[in-house]
């Protein structure tokens, strides 16, 4: 998808396309509310989640339905997929979860269907999806597309190289967000691509990435870091070897960690996902498929870019993750 001038524009027109996507077919058991709604996301005591399970509640409300959250200790399945077994145990009727492997979660969750138990799929999704009801996410890489953008935008022509800081592959929301910036980059020809890098979750190998690199690429005029933990990681790296005013860093962390490094000067921009919009379209259609409404099969929200020049206007305040869900 071309994008449009504006970075907040050029991802809403990812929300607008998706409504115009074809309806799913519903539930066929046309049961009633109250319902009760398992939420698992990717990882415990992280914002970004916890906006994701106010939308769920919000949404849930209208209809008396339950919510219980269930979260793994890391961003992993082998931490994930006992939660999930345990989640099954107690029943609900529905299960809304943030794959942490596209392949490894495919059986436990072909479990809790076997067992009528319902599945929705928010924010990362699996290789085979075919066994949710919905899928709820971001357009990542239309995201990872804008980052390119901003960064290419934030070094003002500058020549050097460009590094990805990615996740862990398997993980479809960050490898998303790295092709699309591959994508996007390649509009910068004064820049040099590096390509990208894992860090498997480690604040600490992200660290040790940066620093190899620098070592190597002493033009390294840019990092794109595609989560949280490869932020913390690069931010630290460029302080120990006294290059953070050096090197531009565009993140994806709207947890308050990630706008302390924006207000701190040691980020330049973090791109916002919706996650409080993604936590009510998934609880929605959990509740349509329950009831045998028509089931929308997959939602994709917008997002946006933070800098410290737009950090407290109302459209970026809104969206910044949080554990406190807002009134009403």
């Amino acid at each position: 998808m071309r994008v449009r001038s504006g970075v907040a524009a050029a991802l809403v027109l990812a929300t607008a396309t998706a409504g115009l996507a074809a309806c799913g077919s519903g539930g066929a058991s046309g049961a009633k509310a109250p319902f009760k709604i398992a939420f698992v996301p990717g990882v415990a005591n992280d914002a970004y989640y916890g906006s994701v399970a106010c939308g769920i509640r919000a949404a849930a409300k209208k209809t008396g339905s339950s919510v219980k959250v269930q979260a793994p200790k890391s961003f992993t399945p082998a931490d994930q997929v006992p939660v999930v077994q345990a989640v099954i145990a107690t029943k609900p009727d529905v299960i809304i979860i943030a794959p942490t492997d596209s392949k490894a979660l495919y059986a436990p969750l072909k479990r809790a269907t076997s067992q009528g138990i319902k599945v929705v799929l928010v924010d990362t999704t699996l290789q085979d999806p075919s066994l949710a009801e919905a899928e709820v996410t971001s357009d990542n890489v239309e995201a990872g597309t804008v980052a390119a953008q901003t960064l290419a935008k934030l070094l003002g022509g500058r020549q050097g190289s460009v590094l990805t800081v990615n996740l862990s592959a398997g993980v479809t929301t960050t490898d998303d967000r790295a092709k699309g910036f591959a994508q996007g980059l390649a509009a910068a020809p004064k820049l040099t691509y590096l390509g990208q890098q894992y860090s498997n979750n480690s604040v600490q190998t992200a660290a040790s990435i940066v620093s190899g690199t620098l070592a190597k690429h002493p033009d390294l005029a840019g990092v794109f870091s595609t989560a949280a933990f490869n932020t913390e990681g690069t931010v630290s790296a460029l302080k120990s070897a006294n290059k953070s005013s050096a090197v531009t860093v565009v993140g994806f962390d709207a947890n308050p960690p990630g706008i302390k490094q924006i207000q701190d000067g040691q980020v330049a921009a973090q791109v916002v996902l919706k996650p409080y919009d993604e936590g009510v379209a998934a609880a929605t259609q959990a509740v349509n498929a329950l009831t045998g409404a028509p089931v929308q099969k997959k939602t994709e929200t917008g997002a946006l870019v933070a800098t410290k020049t737009n950090l407290g206007t109302p459209e970026v305040k809104k969206y910044l993750y949080s554990f406190t869900c807002p009134a009403g």
